[in-house]
């Protein structure tokens, strides 16, 4: 910063009172010391700075790698926290990295506040950090007192997937599920309660999925093979529905003409140039603004750690393309 200001011609905290973007410098005086900047390659430590600070700067975010949604949640946090004072810090959960471990090192680097991202921890143990740090929970709901948490209508969705098959004709519905998933059991006891509402019960199976397309190309080979493919199948996310749709198309099974597949959470990223996948499509984007406004709420001075939490549930839309049509329950091929 000495350099900055020396080369800039004034004083360094003008300079701070620049990076720090607060009032008492011109814009043109903003804008020498910033082309000085960039031309001396000066970059803030912002760990230096949170030190400085009264508060903290930084909010936490916990994730899990090779997760289509979490990737898109973070982009929409990203664009969420821009224009505010805070910047987000990222830690991972892996198969070699616990969540535990992710959050311990979010609280090591004081962040202010704490996302985590389809936590598969105990409730009890989100409930002892959040006594510690406001933690906001994403894409699962919490009945705890001490935690904010943003989620998407599972039932809601499943109720319009379900009523969009009965109205194309379908009576024998397959939902495939992914037990070990943030959300996964409320997917499924989602499923449940709607197919007993619409009376779809006796065409209504769950059966153990996956999370990823290689699961949904074996449960589909599975079912090609004992001649048992239902008219339709709702899968719990859309990497598995993709597996499903590849596999059935590799064993000539017709999507839609045969059977029907509905994919959930509606990633872009999933999406094929020749065959788009009708699916549950979760706001990515609100998800996100939602939760670092929870958070900032939180870290107001004005509102404390003392305020209620607050959840939100936002509805799923269903967005209908190319793998659900009208039921034919035609043969498989080879005749079974």
């Amino acid at each position: 910063m000495r350099d900055v200001a020396r080369e800039a011609g004034v004083s360094q905290s003008l300079v701070s009172i620049v990076f720090r973007d607060a009032p008492g410098a011109g814009e043109q005086t903003r804008e020498r010391v910033l082309e000085v900047a960039r031309r001396l390659g000066y970059v803030r430590d912002e760990s230096a700075r949170s030190l400085r600070s009264t508060r903290p700067l930084s909010i936490g975010v916990c994730f899990r790698l090779g997760r289509p949604f979490h990737d898109a949640v973070l982009e929409g946090l990203y664009r969420a926290v821009a224009g505010t004072p805070y910047r987000l810090v990222l830690s991972a959960v892996s198969g070699s990295r616990a969540e535990e471990a992710a959050l311990d090192d979010l609280e090591a680097c004081r962040c202010g506040a704490l996302l985590v991202i389809g936590s598969l921890l105990e409730e009890s143990e989100l409930s002892v950090r959040a006594r510690r740090i406001p933690l906001v929970s994403v894409a699962r709901r919490c009945d705890s007192a001490e935690i904010d948490w943003v989620v998407s209508d599972d039932e809601g969705g499943m109720d319009r997937a379900v009523a969009h098959l009965q109205g194309l004709g379908h009576e024998s519905v397959t939902y495939l599920s992914c037990p070990g998933a943030s959300g996964g059991e409320n997917r499924e006891r989602a499923f449940r309660k709607v197919a007993q509402r619409l009376g779809l019960v006796g065409g209504a199976q769950v059966r153990v999925g996956g999370e990823s397309e290689e699961e949904g190309v074996r449960i589909a080979e599975e079912m090609v093979a004992a001649g048992n493919v239902p008219s339709a199948i709702i899968a719990s996310n859309d990497s598995l529905a993709l597996g499903v749709l590849g596999g059935l198309l590799r064993h000539g099974v017709g999507v839609p003409e045969r059977v029907s597949v509905i994919g959930m959470d509606d990633l872009k990223a999933l999406h094929r140039p020749r065959v788009k996948v009708t699916s549950l499509c979760q706001d990515t984007s609100r998800l996100a603004d939602l939760a670092i406004g929870r958070a900032l709420r939180r870290l107001s001075p004005a509102e404390g750690r003392g305020t209620r939490p607050r959840g939100t549930i936002l509805p799923m839309s269903l967005e209908v393309r190319d793998t659900t049509g009208p039921a034919t329950l035609g043969k498989l091929p080879g005749g079974a």
